[in-house]
């Protein structure tokens, strides 16, 4: 939560983050101006820190504008400050890895604007490069460089996301309606997620990606799920037995698509955000049943 002083008013404003914050604090100078010459000395600007295509199956897919259902707050937080920047970026970097969902969901967004990008993609077992960013081994982080030639960094999935799609002001926004709604959508992932590691986990270390190039980018990802309890030899074992069950999820899912190329008849949610990710990853699985509207 962030309190602004305006001509002798408090203005509270709830957010998530610091860029979240600093959006806001654009916006309300922005404003100010359009008032008094002196608005402009409130807000003082300041630096914000903050960066190949899929082997399995990642559709670049064309961006359209969409109408309405866009929070005013959401306008508020993301459609000045960072945006602004952002839009006018000489060149933008993706660091990620290629098996990671959330990296997906920002490439998905990219995508959908019809942005294009770099694509920086990390060995699972490097640890440097990764915290080099932004101080921890989390990506994925976007970069970009603004017309000054300051560069700036972002990490957080969300974050990314609300920025590059308000990238270009709200009337461009395609993400529609903010959230996450369908509460059908997520009982279905749920049921999901209790299976789909036992097929997927152990195959996405023999796809050639970078993530798994080397011995140790495989022995890293084992290791850290071998400590939280999974058996990947166990999970192998139960093939036969977990590719009909999940099959038969990818049929129930056929049924929650209500729109024509989206999970909902607005067009791209946050629903298939939360989705596409899960399904690209099971297309490195042989044998399971793809309905068509699925695939």
């Amino acid at each position: 939560m962030a309190v602004f002083q305006v001509q002798g008013r408090k203005i509270t404003v709830q957010a998530r983050s610091l860029a979240q914050i600093f959006s806001v604090a654009m916006l309300l100078k922005e404003l100010l101006a359009l008032a008094t010459p002196r608005a402009a000395s409130l807000f003082p600007m300041a630096s914000q820190p903050v960066a190949q295509p899929g082997c399995f199956q990642m559709r670049r897919l064309n961006a359209c504008s969409r109408s309405g259902s866009i929070r005013l707050a959401q306008q508020q937080q993301q459609g000045r400050g960072e945006a602004i920047i952002l839009a006018n970026a000489t060149q933008l970097t993706l660091h990620l890895y290629d098996h990671c969902p959330y990296c997906t969901r920002v490439e998905l967004v990219l995508g959908w604007k019809g942005l294009s990008y770099r694509r920086l993609v990390y060995g699972y077992a490097d640890v440097d490069g990764p915290t080099a960013l932004t101080g921890k081994k989390v990506l994925p982080v976007l970069e970009w460089t603004d017309p000054s030639g300051k560069d700036h960094r972002m990490g957080e999935s969300q974050d990314i996301i609300e920025l590059l799609d308000a990238s270009h002001g709200q009337e461009h926004c395609i993400i529609s309606p903010p959230g996450r709604k369908r509460e059908d959508v997520r009982a279905w992932q749920k049921k999901l997620r209790k299976v789909m590691h036992k097929l997927a986990r152990p195959r996405l270390l023999l796809m050639p990606i970078a993530d798994f190039a080397t011995k140790a980018d495989k022995q890293y990802q084992m290791d850290k799920y071998i400590a939280r309890g999974f058996d990947y030899d166990s999970a192998l074992a139960q093939t036969n037995q977990l590719l009909p069950r999940v099959s038969q999820l990818l049929a129930d899912f056929e049924i929650l698509i209500l729109g024509n190329g989206s999970l909902n008849n607005v067009g791209w949610t946050w629903d298939d955000l939360h989705t596409l990710p899960s399904l690209r990853v099971l297309t490195c699985v042989r044998g399971l049943v793809w309905p068509p509207r699925v695939r």
